[in-house]
């Protein structure tokens, strides 16, 4: 059985997360991930909210990530990372920053993937561009 859904802000889910529902009061059901930072407050407080959540079929819709980069800075390392993304993976960028002091980059971009299988690949090829050293989902 579908039921009327949407997404939490806090924690925004994606396709292959592991997930539960809570039932709001005014906003009907929101699906959190379990590793939300409000899963523990949430499922201890209002357990009686809470409702099992699978994913359906989502391959025609796609979800904005948050991903933050960093490593060594050198020549052509935005290009290369924007080349894997964009080329390779066939991945939209949204928004890009990146900052190098020091010899050391960090940067955030948000990209659109269609569920977790995909944003683990991309991740992994990412962490395969020479200079990189972290690449990590976040949520703003």
């Amino acid at each position: 059985q579908t039921l009327d859904f949407s997404f939490a802000q806090c924690c925004k889910p994606i396709p292959g997360d592991s997930v539960f529902g809570f039932t709001t009061v005014s906003d009907g059901i929101k699906v959190h991930r379990n590793d939300c930072p409000n899963a523990i407050s949430l499922q201890s407080n209002y357990a009686y909210r809470i409702i099992k959540a699978t994913w359906v079929d989502s391959s025609q819709k796609e979800f904005k990530v948050g991903l933050k980069i960093t490593g060594l800075d050198n020549v052509g390392i935005v290009n290369n990372l924007t080349k894997v993304i964009s080329s390779n993976m066939n991945v939209n960028i949204h928004n890009i920053h990146f900052e190098g002091v020091k010899g050391l980059f960090q940067g955030e971009l948000t990209v659109s993937v269609k569920n977790t299988q995909q944003l683990n690949r991309l991740i992994q090829q990412i962490e395969k561009i020479e200079g990189v050293k972290s690449v990590k989902r976040f949520t703003k």
